[in-house]
């Protein structure tokens, strides 16, 4: 196996291989990147141990080789994703408008042209998602079913213009978390719906993820002590098919400890102690922590997001969604002084650069002291 750079810049590939019968084959490729051509190799290796190329079906339609490229993408991704690839090929690939039941031979670089401008009209996303269709193509290449990849020379259009929303925020800053805050108290402090302030508080003060906070047990809580905290070890998601999944988290950085202050470790105390009575007026027990109303199982994705805009309703507090809180939290952390690193660790993000390049926006109060911050340091 080899791969060398050409001449005229190219990447050429040679794998070879023997077949059953002792007789020695070898896939060959011109790529323009690197890149491309060691995914090409690693694509081929992996087809050699599968021994798929000792029954290629030249008529092989494109449902068929997704059969196939899914088999093995499943095995490297959490359920939640894998679900997410099916529900795009289903419903904008593998359609009767596009390529339900095509021969991979049959597709040219025209279709796919046209597919990715189709793509492009209506998703503001779009090239993360035909990024799935050129993997599964470049495994055609691998079978010899196509003799380049046509993604290789695709041009790819400006995406859709994402939607601006006037009235609502990607994250709050300090005086509005506190409005937010006095709003959820108004709404929610009292014996029936502690659990939603208990909910909104925690995911409000701790920078976790939705799904990492809907997961938790109480074997995850420990609010004994002055410095309470939150084991994070699983996540929660919805599946196509298949329900509500519990997984590990979204990161390996996002197995982490949590610590909670101590007025958020209060409000789950209170919240506790009311499910506690509940369950054993009906003779039952549970580990879950945001159990449902008929304590029986967790509650559903959306159900916090309506208790959110069930508190701000009739308020001045503009609207935002349930993942603007931790990128509430981050932002605000970072202004309040915290140390990256912490707060790294804090939210469970696997890269430092996240935590800076991506979540610590500048909310326009640090703007209007960034004068008397630089004066206050130089002091002359």
């Amino acid at each position: 196996m080899s791969i060398k750079k050409e001449s005229n810049g190219t990447w050429f590939v040679r794998v070879s291989y023997r077949d059953s019968l002792g007789k020695r084959h070898e896939k060959k490729g011109h790529f323009p990147t690197k890149t491309l051509a060691s995914q090409f190799e690693r694509q081929v290796k992996v087809a050699i141990d599968n021994g798929q190329f000792e029954t290629v079906n030249v008529n092989m339609t494109t449902n068929q080789l997704f059969n196939q490229w899914f088999d093995d993408y499943k095995r490297s991704v959490k359920p939640v994703s894998y679900a997410k690839v099916q529900k795009l090929f289903e419903h904008h690939i593998l359609t009767s408008a596009w390529f339900d039941g095509v021969k991979i031979k049959d597709i040219k670089k025209r279709d796919i042209q046209r597919w990715v401008n189709a793509m492009a009209k209506n998703n503001t996303t779009y090239k993360r998602q035909v990024n799935y269709f050129k993997k599964m193509l470049a495994m055609a290449v691998s079978l010899e079913l196509m003799d380049s990849n046509p993604f290789d020379t695709v041009l790819y259009p400006k995406a859709k213009a994402k939607p601006v929303y006037t009235d609502r925020v990607d994250f709050y800053d300090r005086k509005q978390l506190a409005a937010f805050w006095s709003a959820v108290q108004d709404k929610y402090d009292n014996l029936e719906s502690m659990h939603k302030l208990a909910y909104l508080r925690t995911l409000a003060w701790t920078g976790m993820r939705n799904g990492e906070l809907r997961a938790i047990t109480w074997s995850d809580v420990h609010l004994d002590g002055a410095n309470p905290y939150i084991d994070v070890n699983k996540t929660m998601s919805e599946v196509t098919g298949q329900g509500v999944v519990i997984d590990r988290p979204k990161t390996e950085a996002g197995k982490r400890t949590v610590k909670l202050d101590l007025r958020t470790a209060g409000y789950l105390k209170q919240w506790r102690a009311i499910q506690g009575r509940h369950l054993m007026k009906q003779g039952k027990t549970a580990d879950v922590v945001w159990s449902n109303l008929r304590l029986t199982g967790r509650i559903s994705a959306n159900q916090p997001r309506s208790w959110l805009l069930a508190a701000i309703k009739g308020t001045d507090v503009p609207p935002i969604n349930i993942h603007g809180l931790r990128h509430t939290y981050i932002t605000l952390a970072v202004q309040a002084g915290m140390d990256i690193k912490t707060l790294q660790a804090q939210v469970g993000h696997d890269d430092i650069q996240t935590t800076l390049n991506i979540y610590a926006s500048v909310t326009d109060e640090m703007r209007a002291n960034t004068a008397e911050t630089f004066t206050s340091l130089v002091n002359f």
